[in-house]
């Protein structure tokens, strides 16, 4: 089997190089992997895996060999975010039942889809402190905060001379440094909770599908939050996106666990409570980050 999922065919490793010529590739007259020392029956290593061609020899071979690398990752990671954002279940089914050379791998997917949640951090805050009136606010869907700053910090900071502005901008960045463990906890609790409710399934679906489903569920909101900006569309944008987190969680359950629909449907409620209890809870938890500031 390569790499790419095609099968292999019994050629010589020197037939087979020869197929990719145009690309770049110049044949080898090993016989055996230069990684594991297995013998060879084909251009990839049956143990290993590596290619036994050798390197480009020069520069606009080596290019080419480098577009077609990016070309395929492209391509398999554009077919993953389609998959991802409307085939609920389909890549956790798919990882799990072993096809996956045609995806990119559950991790890639969360750490994109995180990395994008935090290239709109910036223009629209998870949490900040509103400078005007002093209270902490959450740009999330699932749940919204507006509780002030303590009788106690703001003393503290009207005894130090710090304005509201100034102590606003320190908060800000120090909930952005902050917001990593939230990352990590959601996936945990995430698996956690589908290992309590699906108990006789393997751990390593548990551990898929939280990643899938929180990298979905930040997919969602950088789409949703440019939104919240605009006119009175902000109410409208935070319910339609939960309503679609439901949804989705639900269909994921239904097609990864295959229980019946109405226990699923129970389950994926469950889950997105338990979910917005989580992400109100670290929300909270930056008011008492505020205190230690001021």
């Amino acid at each position: 089997m390569r790499p790419d999922g095609s099968r292999q065919q019994n050629r010589t490793p020197q037939e087979c190089a020869e197929d990719q010529g145009g690309r770049g590739f110049s044949v080898s007259t090993e016989s055996t992997c230069r990684n594991c020392g297995a013998e060879l029956i084909d251009r990839y290593c049956h143990r290993c895996g590596q290619d036994s061609t050798d390197p480009p020899g020069d520069a606009p071979s080596l290019f080419g060999v480098l577009a077609a690398s990016v070309v395929g990752m492209e391509s398999r990671a554009f077919r993953s975010f389609l998959t991802l954002l409307f085939r609920p279940g389909r890549l956790t089914r798919a990882y799990v039942q072993g096809q996956r050379v045609r995806y990119s791998s559950p991790v890639q997917l969360y750490l994109w889809c995180t990395a994008a949640f935090f290239l709109t951090q910036s223009f629209f805050p998870v949490v900040r402190l509103d400078p005007e009136t002093g209270r902490v606010v959450s740009s999330l869907s699932s749940v919204s905060i507006g509780t002030g700053l303590s009788t106690e910090t703001l003393a503290r900071l009207a005894a130090q001379g710090t304005p509201l502005p100034v102590f606003a901008e320190r908060f800000d960045a120090a909930a952005t440094a902050y917001f990593p463990i939230l990352l990590l906890a959601l996936v945990v609790a995430a698996a956690l909770l589908l290992a309590v409710q699906f108990w006789r399934e393997p751990a390593i679906k548990h551990a898929v599908f939280a990643l899938h489903w929180c990298a979905f569920y930040f997919a969602l909101e950088v789409l949703r939050r440019p939104l919240q900006a605009v006119g009175n569309w902000g109410g409208v944008a935070s319910a339609l996106s939960t309503l679609i987190a439901l949804s989705y969680l639900g269909v994921a359950m239904h097609v990864v666990y295959e229980r019946r629909l109405l226990a699923t449907v129970a389950r994926a409620l469950l889950t997105t409570l338990a979910f917005a209890a989580l992400l109100g809870g670290w929300l909270w938890s930056t008011t008492a980050l505020a205190g230690r500031l001021a």
